[in-house]
C-alpha cells in the first residue's frame, strides 16, 4: 500500500536527515517533473556533494517557470535550520 501523507514521525525522520545539510549552499536547481526537484548543493569549501543512485533521471531541456524563480532566489543561499513546526 503506497503511503499518501506523511506522519509527523515521518517528518521528524525528514528533517533529522536534513540537519546535515546545515551549512551547504545551494549551486542549482533542476526539474525532474511538477512535483520533483533536485537540489544542488556544495560545502562551504566549494566542494559538490554527490550522491550515486541505480535510477537514471532524465531532466528536460528547458526549466519550468516555477525553476526558474527557485533558481533566481535560491542559489548561493545556504541552508542555516530546518525545523518542524507544530
Amino acid at each position: 500500500m503506497v503511503k499518501v501523507r506523511m506522519s509527523t514521525a515521518d517528518v521528524a525522520a525528514e528533517v533529522k536527515c536534513l540537519r546535515k545539510l546545515i551549512g551547504m549552499r545551494c549551486s542549482n536547481i533542476y526539474d525532474l517533473s511538477p512535483k520533483t526537484y533536485i537540489f544542488k548543493r556544495r560545502n562551504s569549501n566549494g566542494l559538490t556533494k554527490l550522491h550515486t543512485t541505480a535510477y537514471v533521471r532524465e531532466k528536460g531541456k528547458t526549466p519550468s517557470g516555477f525553476t526558474l524563480k527557485l533558481r533566481k532566489h535560491l542559489r548561493t543561499r545556504r541552508l542555516e535550520d530546518v525545523q518542524q513546526l507544530g
